[in-house]
């Protein structure tokens, strides 16, 4: 029998930086630095190529070019890493400092850390923003003439209503946290429901309870089995992903007529958390096809219909707290990952609401968590796979393996990102080397761009270009963007001073960021600023970048004194997502790309504001905006039903 192709990770070429201090399981940024465990083959094996290179980061961009390289084998008598730390436990409720917009308690400042020095210059910052400023460095004096802005203490949530996601910056003597709660009054609606669809009608609620009406079953296999229910084949077209890579998708159905003012269409409420194992459930996954938006869940991935929220059809299953899904949609097909301990990938059709096949993943018996940090991506008709110590690539049309981590590798494919094209992100050793390297349908290599010692490929914003954030000089938090060409060369860099950038980052995958829009037909990137006081409140803006020269085009302020996040493209025209607070609800703003003028676009209900920035206020509102509708979706549940503000939030 035939081998499969040679893998989509290869060592780096040999280069002259130094090594480096071993990297450990993957981390968000703002985390210490861990080690993974030492990572063995799996089966099935694939054959060895030939030739070697290696990593990305701020220096001359080695010419990516050759084979996809051949991994040597593993040093005898390396130390094996400590195996992943378990998940950090649910978020303590403590009372703000403040109410919305209101100044924190100041917090102990650290000894100035020096900038990242490379080769590459500083790039200048942008002009002073509305309001205020970012806050600067710890223990380092305002810049730019800006006023200073007294930090919060660590630990402690931000004020009610803060940007989704949107927490004070992580420490290196602390570990990482998950989102805290936000102080105040819950909002109506919030706890651990039963899935209950709310519509809203003319400002009148009524609860409707889904019936099974027209429900079909599978066969029952056992309690972890599957079982599909309510299929939907209603003309569906190319689905769209998630957020957060900038990847352009098509639209189901006509385009919406545009409405200044929208209603709370529907709700669906937190699954019930009482009887749940782990006191964290991270649920990734969010599709939009044809009619329907799509949700992963903790026990199911269910579809319903944007206008009404009713269910078109659900697929049961077994899903352990730390399941990924890819974020990415072809030809209406998609993947998760499922299982109790997460040890499984399942591939669904999207439009019909059927299993296209399942695999379980090759294992290494390192129990409950060894599938806890995957990453899983499609491009095409592939589907790869890669968590701490292996890597595997799937037909998606039939689910025949296409690659596997081989014996004794010590090259890694630690991370994928998809769409247009496979990205694979590389490390050699113990985090001594760093690569991105792009992947054949079959595996094989294409080019590779090169990390250089010291730089730590931390997000991927975008394949199309190629958009990432990394980490230098041994800094917590994302010091610079890279853009790379085609071909995997170096084409500019942007640079990331200290906390005068904020990424919403829901995890540590490397596609994981929901407020940064890539926009390839402007040549731009659009980043969200560190959030500071204004005259009444917190705010935030909006910050363009050139991306063939990574210079500044514009900041737009917000059309209200609130925190704006870039959203998404229409048109032509960028969206922004103005934060809900106590007196306004959430608006949609259309933003000029050319000048950075933002105009009223979508403004969100009164009715709903509470919810609205209940869901936003714990950092698990995640914002998307579909073919002129706007949704708020959760990723993350708690054990503790006060700490969940529901499921999915739609407007009309």
């Amino acid at each position: 029998m035939s081998q499969p192709p040679p893998p989509p990770s290869q060592p780096p070429s040999d280069g002259s930086d130094a090594p480096r201090q071993p990297d450990g399981p993957p981390r968000e940024p703002g985390s210490p630095s861990q080690n993974p465990p030492e990572q063995q083959a799996q089966s099935p094996e694939r054959p060895e190529p030939s030739g070697q290179q290696s990593p990305d980061a701020p220096a001359p961009a080695p010419d990516a070019s050759g084979d996809r390289l051949a991994k040597s084998p593993a040093q005898p008598g390396q130390p094996g890493r400590p195996a992943p730390p378990p998940p950090p436990g649910p978020p303590q409720f403590q009372p703000p400092s403040g109410g919305f917009g209101a100044p924190q308690e100041p917090q102990t400042p650290q000894a100035p850390q020096p900038p990242p020095s490379y080769g590459y210059p500083q790039q200048p910052p942008p002009v002073p923003p509305y309001g205020g400023t970012p806050q600067p460095p710890y223990g380092q004096p305002p810049s730019y003439g800006y006023p200073q802005q007294p930090a919060q203490p660590y630990g402690q949530p931000p004020a009610y209503g803060a940007p989704y996601g949107q927490y004070p910056p992580q420490h290196p003597s602390q570990q990482p946290t998950y989102p805290m709660p936000a102080g105040g009054t819950p909002p109506p609606g919030a706890g651990g429901g039963s899935g209950k669809i709310l519509a809203v009608v003319a400002s009148v609620v009524a609860v409707l309870l889904i019936a099974g009406a027209g429900i079909w079953f599978l066969a029952a296999k056992g309690d972890d089995e599957p079982q599909a229910k309510g299929g939907d084949t209603r003309g569906a077209s190319e689905g769209t992903s998630e957020g957060g890579t900038g990847e352009p998708g098509k639209k189901g159905g006509t385009k919406r007529e545009h409405k200044d003012q929208v209603g709370m269409a529907w709700q669906i409420d937190a699954p019930d958390m009482s009887k749940a194992e782990d006191t964290i459930h991270d649920v990734p996954g969010t599709w939009f096809v044809g009619d329907n938006i799509v949700k992963a869940s903790t026990d199911s991935v269910t579809a319903y219909n944007m206008d009404s929220g009713e269910e078109a059809w659900s697929i049961d299953m077994a899903r352990g707290s730390r399941c990924t899904a890819a974020q990415q949609v072809s030809d209406n097909r998609t993947a998760v990952q499922w299982g109790r301990k997460c040890e499984k990938i399942m591939a669904i059709d999207l439009a019909a609401g059927k299993e296209l096949w399942r695999e379980d993943f090759p294992t290494k018996d390192r129990g409950a968590s060894e599938y806890s940090y995957t990453e899983m991506a499609i491009s095409g008709n592939t589907v790869a796979v890669a968590w701490i110590g292996n890597a595997v690539g799937y037909d998606l049309t039939s689910g025949k393996n296409l690659w596997s981590t081989k014996q004794g590798e010590r090259c890694q494919d630690r991370g994928y990102v998809g769409g247009s094209q496979l990205v694979a992100q590389i490390e050699c050793g113990f985090g001594e080397t760093q690569a991105l390297q792009s992947v054949k349908p079959d595996g094989a290599k294409g080019w590779e761009w090169k990390a250089p010692a010291g730089v730590d490929i931390k997000r991927i914003f975008s394949v199309d270009p190629v958009v990432i954030g990394v980490q230098a000089g041994g800094e917590y938090d994302l010091t610079d963007l890279m853009i790379l060409s085609s071909s995997g060369k170096l084409q500019a860099k942007i640079s990331l001073p200290k906390e005068r950038y904020w990424f919403a980052c829901g995890g540590i995958a490397l596609a994981d960021c929901h407020n940064v829009v890539v926009d390839k037909a402007n040549n731009s990137v659009y980043l969200q600023t560190y959030r500071h006081q204004g005259e009444t409140g917190s705010v935030s803006e909006i910050a363009a970048f050139d991306l063939a020269t990574g210079k500044s085009k514009w900041l737009s302020k917000p059309t209200e004194e609130t925190q704006v996040a870039p959203l998404a493209m229409e048109d032509g025209k960028l969206l922004g997502y103005e934060q809900p607070s106590y007196e306004r609800a959430g608006l949609i703003t259309s933003i000029d790309p050319g000048t950075g003028k933002a105009t009223p676009y979508v403004r969100m209900p009164a009715a709903s504001r509470d919810l609205e920035r209940g869901m936003n206020s714990i950092g698990n509102g995640r914002p998307y905006w579909h073919d002129g509708r706007f949704f708020l979706v959760v990723h993350r549940f708690y054990k503790d039903a006060s700490l969940n503000k529901g499921s999915i939030l739609a407007y009309n």
